[in-house]
């Protein structure tokens, strides 16, 4: 049976000697982004904010149903209008993921084995990965996810990512539902585009507490993306408060860091149950990287108590308007920086209220505010990652 799921700190030692590790706590300090500038696409399609070529500064930006995917100027004026998904030859059937390589575009198409789809400069497709994808048992759809990222290692350009379909097919069958999932889910990859050689691994990691007590807590696969020129690969675990750095070396994940995370708003001694409503617990629902930092992102949980309330009221009370304004009032986005040190440093806020669309290589924060002015649909505040490091 298919899921569909639709989705409108701490000094941390680095080493490559030691076989342990050690796990310490956030430091306390907030992070800090300072205002750079702002970006304008003239659009009346709501946008999202899909690539940055760290070369030239050329952007691409898509709406919801893909039909408009524009790339455009570091001022957000449009270049030109890109015929990315189709069935011709120089087209993905489903480009959701899209990511700029050295000038290059490389797309993850989300139908027919889910492959990486290599484009030159000018848009002209040069080759296509094997099928990351096994089967299809599992897929989510968020427009401001991207699975997979760029990684120099051992002198070579790889790509690492996540994909749930990877892992084998009997696994994600009922009989499976069980802690034993977790040592043998291979849904992490290393493809390599030069010798076309793919490698799977396990991204959930041998530390996580979970895995680790034999607990189950569901399909819950981990967020994996990459500092590119830093070599390092971080995996963040939905639940529980984990995040691990590794780094890839003969053919294997080595593990160079684990960090306990923290932040005020996060309510660290949840417990999250697999059986219940999703939002009760304030599980990670976003990791991405920049050129020395990751973003991590979570959300706060809705009260059991607010819940129960509702749900004694009306069993159908996700339908209930006023358990609605009772969501928003609750669940909020919420951030937390981990630079390529290891330290951790928790966002309280963000500098404006809206969503975070992107991360680029030079750290800066791409940030859409909230607006219900149609003139101001397609802005987007550019902040830079303060390093304190």
């Amino acid at each position: 049976m298919r899921k569909l799921l639709i989705f409108g700190s701490l000094v941390l030692g680095i080493g490559s000697c030691s076989e342990e590790k050690s796990v310490e706590k956030a430091s306390g300090f907030e992070a800090e982004l300072e205002w750079v500038d702002s970006v304008v696409v003239d659009s009346f399609y709501d946008l999202t904010l899909a690539a940055v070529d760290a070369e030239d500064g050329r952007m691409i930006f898509k709406d919801r149903s893909l039909s408009h995917i524009y790339l455009t100027d570091p001022a957000g004026m449009i270049l030109d209008t890109l015929q990315l998904k189709g069935e011709a030859p120089d087209q993905v059937a489903f480009p959701v993921e899209l990511v700029f390589d050295e000038g290059n575009l490389i797309i993850k198409d989300m139908e027919a084995g889910m492959p990486l789809n290599f484009f030159t400069k000018d848009f002209k497709k040069m080759k296509k990965s094997p099928p990351l994808a096994l089967g299809l048992s599992f897929l989510e759809i968020n427009p401001f996810w991207v699975s997979f990222s760029p990684i120099q290692s051992e002198g070579k350009k790889l790509i690492v990512g996540m994909e749930g379909n990877g892992v084998d097919p009997e696994l994600m069958t009922e009989s499976w539902k069980k802690a034993e999932f977790y040592s043998q889910a291979k849904a992490g990859f290393i493809y390599d585009p030069e010798s076309d050689s793919l490698w799977r691994f396990n991204s959930f990691p041998e530390n996580w507490e979970f895995r680790k007590n034999g607990e189950w807590k569901g399909q819950v696969f981990p967020f994996v993306q990459a500092l590119e020129k830093r070599g390092l690969i971080g995996i963040l675990p939905r639940i529980g408060n984990q995040f691990f750095l590794y780094q890839w070396e003969n053919q294997k994940l080595k593990l160079v860091g684990e960090t306990f995370l923290s932040h005020p708003d996060r309510n660290e001694g949840l417990e999250f149950d697999p059986k219940e409503d999703y939002f009760l617990y304030p599980s990670f629902t976003d990791l991405k990287s920049g050129g020395n930092f990751f973003l991590i992102q979570f959300h706060t949980e809705i009260p059991k108590s607010a819940r129960d309330e509702f749900k004694a009221r009306n069993p159908n009370y996700m339908n209930d308007q006023e358990f609605n304004e009772v969501f928003k009032k609750y669940w909020k986005d919420k951030f937390i920086l981990v630079n390529h040190l290891g330290e951790s440093f928790a966002l309280k806020e963000l500098p404006v209220e809206g969503k975070v669309h992107f991360v680029d290589k030079n750290d800066v924060v791409y940030i859409k505010p909230k607006s219900e002015v149609e003139m101001d649909y397609n802005v987007f505040y550019r902040y830079k990652i303060k390093d304190k490091s």
